[in-house]
């Protein structure tokens, strides 16, 4: 859930994340929720800027080996405990993206919610995501659109680390759209993303032939 390998420093998130309540909830991004019938049940899943777990925790409840990837420890100690209390396991990794590797073709699944990055990281990421994707695997995203600058409820204000379609087609040219769309949202994710908001969702599959 971070705001990854940017002028922020792991502190801020560390500051952030340490309190009692989990800033973003403990239930799964409802993007994620609403593809469900589309997760694989087994293999190895990569949840990247994962923050205090909600959604790598999900993915482990749906059969998945899951790694969970963030730049705040203190959020990546809440996703153990969650984990725990869902009586799953989760590997967490404390990590910057910008250097996180993902071997190739090892994937079933990688999900990016929220995981706003500056377009020159977020392009080599994306391509090392693609890349780590064993055939058939899925990329799911959910991002803040640039028009999001508009509303209230949440995401950076710098338009560089705001998402379109066009710019993750354009870092993943070899993945089969699934299903995308940008538009408007009510987002109720613990009261760290709150009312009206505009998103990107992306579903992608490597080497799939519609």
């Amino acid at each position: 859930m971070s705001v990854q390998a940017t002028r922020e420093c792991p502190s801020m998130w560390n500051e952030k994340y340490n309190q009692t309540d989990y800033v973003y909830g403990t239930a799964p991004c409802q993007w994620l929720l609403m593809n469900q019938h589309r997760l694989p049940t087994t293999g190895l899943a990569l949840a990247i800027a994962d923050g205090e777990g909600r959604n790598g925790v999900f993915l482990a409840e749906q059969g998945l080996q899951v790694t969970s990837v963030d730049l705040s420890e203190v959020g990546l100690r809440k996703a153990e405990r969650l984990a725990a209390s869902r009586g799953v396991a989760l590997n967490t990794v404390q990590s910057d993206l910008s250097r996180h590797p993902v071997v190739p073709e090892s994937l079933a699944i990688a999900v990016s919610i929220y995981a706003h990055l500056p377009s020159k990281i977020r392009s080599d990421v994306h391509q090392r995501i693609g890349q780590g994707l064993q055939p058939g695997g899925l990329f799911l995203l959910e991002a803040f659109h640039p028009r999001q600058r508009d509303y209230t409820s949440g995401g950076p204000r710098d338009p560089d680390l705001l998402y379109q379609v066009e710019d993750v087609l354009a870092d993943l040219p070899d993945l089969t759209i699934i299903d995308a769309l940008e538009g408007q949202t009510l987002l109720a994710e613990g009261y760290g993303h709150v009312g009206l908001g505009y998103v990107t969702r992306l579903v992608l599959q490597k080497g799939a032939s519609l």
